[in-house]
């Protein structure tokens, strides 16, 4: 949706609220690690509400190459 959040919307993919919103800063790494810190919560290993199971779907190769998008992304605006 653009890097936009429906459920929380002030926490978007966006640069700015990465850095308000993300610990450690806008960096990939704190991407990296904001992604492998959710993806051990209960709610994203079996879903819940609106959120789909993520467990066993990306390895930690597959969440770097997320992070890195998401931060190429939001560093040029291109959301």
């Amino acid at each position: 949706m653009g890097g936009m959040n429906n459920v929380q919307p002030e926490k978007t993919l966006q640069k700015a609220a990465l850095e308000q919103y993300l610990a450690g800063g806008f960096s990939v790494d704190s991407i990296i690690t904001q992604a492998s810190n959710c993806c051990k919560q209960l709610a994203v290993e079996n879903g819940k509400g609106a959120m789909p199971a993520w467990e066993g779907r990306l390895d930690s190769d597959e969440i770097e190459s997320v992070a890195e998008y998401v931060f190429k992304q939001a560093e040029g605006n291109l959301w």
